[in-house]
């Protein structure tokens, strides 16, 4: 074993060499500093025995159609605990340590070659060599390695925590033979140690990303503010008998104008009727003059994302009954974020939220029974927000340094068991909220929020 290792170590180095035809750059100098990476996973190792091991495979390339991928996007495990930025990495953290060459390592990043005719194509990528140097990887070594290592591991261990795997995982000779799936995997290591554990997902990575650190807290609040900018941007230039998708544009432009690198999630932007659809994406439909648009939309910078939603009336003016509903969002949603605050409960904030719509609805003659409020705010109050748009997390009492949003919603669709006259109104108002130890911070204040004040923007071109 030892002779194949140092084998794999030194024509590693050898390609390594080989690989210098284009230079790899590094074009933003507000990354996650690489001992912050470094500090994420001592922390997981400090939260394992020293008979386990941990697997941490990168996102798989997505086939959109016949040769053509979507846009890579890291799996999030793999960004918060490495920083890589490309597909076909694999983390190895060994608390007991593994030898290689002279040296002993905890972790070790299995990452592909650079291969320069594919970057005349494709652009340069990340090699071993460029992740120990901009990543400082303690030891980074291709994936033809990986099998011999883990097979060499299994043998002492007893708990193998393992994150799921890619779709098309594993194309690789990580088993000595293609892998596709997780219980392909799983058998594989049952064959070599049939008492091993296989733990999915680590829950400790969980409770990590649910506190953000300094590193972390400064990209969103970025993300944030780019958010805020193309909300400005959809309010300033809508104008009724324009489609959703030109509103669409209107606030991604001015995502990418200033710096993201995608959305972090689909963007709805719903006019009318299809306000009232909460995970509306179609965006084709040609506004009208009365409608309200809703429109849930947040920047990915660097991979972490905002969440952001403001409902606008397109013409410029709420509506009586519009801007009845409005005020009720809004005291909610004050509500909620009022009660954001560390050591309460997760749902808190849920909870004050949906008792000022309830109590609200009732006083308007929508609804006749508290219990009866489900039927037109039917979504819950809050997630966890970071690297993902729904960020995993404990769901136990609010931390300090957690991000979540509050975003309460009335929706009532045409045809609705009330008067007509509050058909198709549908309202979402929602912050990113940071939970601190003096009290919540709306991390997207500078977005305006009242009825008055979006009256005041919408349709006011700079």
């Amino acid at each position: 074993m030892r002779s194949i290792l140092l084998l794999l170590f030194a024509t590693f180095v050898a390609g390594a060499v080989h690989a210098q035809t284009f230079r790899y750059e590094v074009y933003d100098a507000d990354l996650v500093p690489p001992h912050i990476y470094k500090e994420r996973r001592e922390r997981v190792l400090a939260s394992m025995s020293p008979q386990n091991i941990a697997i941490v495979f990168s996102a798989d390339v997505r086939n959109r159609q016949n040769d053509v991928d979507y846009e890579y996007r890291q799996n999030s495990d793999m960004l918060y605990l490495t920083g890589v930025p490309g597909p076909g990495a694999t983390l190895l953290l060994v608390p007991r340590g593994i030898r290689i060459g002279q040296k002993t390592f905890r972790e070790v990043l299995f990452i592909k070659e650079r291969n320069p005719s594919r970057e005349v194509w494709q652009g340069v990528s990340m090699g071993p060599s460029e992740a120990m140097e901009h990543l400082r990887i303690d030891t980074a070594l291709p994936v033809v390695a990986i099998s011999a290592i883990i097979d060499s591991l299994l043998q002492g261990t007893d708990t193998v925590h393992m994150a799921t795997l890619p779709t098309r995982a594993l194309n690789i000779p990580l088993v000595g033979r293609n892998v596709y799936t997780d219980v392909d995997m799983k058998k594989w290591m049952k064959e070599r140690n049939a008492s091993i554990t296989i733990k999915n997902p680590m829950p400790v990575l969980a409770r990590l990303r649910e506190v953000k650190d300094t590193a972390e807290l400064r990209l969103m609040q970025r993300a944030i503010d780019i958010s805020i900018e193309g909300h400005y941007s959809l309010m300033r230039g809508a104008r009724p008998g324009m489609k959703e998708y030109e509103l669409e544009a209107l606030m991604e432009y001015a995502f990418k104008r200033q710096g993201a690198e995608d959305v972090g999630y689909p963007s709805i932007v719903g006019s009318s009727y299809n306000a009232c659809i909460l995970h509306y994406t179609t965006n084709r439909r040609t506004t009208q003059r009365n409608d309200l648009v809703l429109a849930d939309c947040g920047a990915e910078y660097h991979g972490y994302t905002a969440d952001i939603t403001r409902t606008i009336p397109l013409n410029g003016t709420f509506s009586k009954e519009q801007r009845l509903i409005y005020n009720v969002v809004l005291e909610a949603q004050d509500s909620g974020i009022a009660a954001s605050r560390m050591g309460e409960p997760f749902r808190a904030p849920h909870a004050a939220a949906k008792s000022v719509i309830a109590r609200r609805m009732m006083e308007l003659g929508i609804i006749d029974s508290v219990e009866h409020v489900g039927q037109y705010f039917n979504h819950g109050t809050s997630h966890y927000l970071g690297l993902d748009v729904h960020d995993p997390g404990t769901s136990g009492p609010l931390k300090e340094n957690s991000v979540i949003t509050v975003e309460p919603g009335v929706y009532i669709p045409e045809g609705s068991p009330c008067d007509r006259k509050w058909w198709n109104i549908g309202v979402r108002i929602e912050d990113d909220i940071l939970i601190t130890r003096n009290g919540p911070v709306n991390m997207s204040e500078k977005l305006v929020r009242t009825a008055d004040e979006i009256e005041a923007i919408v349709g006011k071109a700079p």
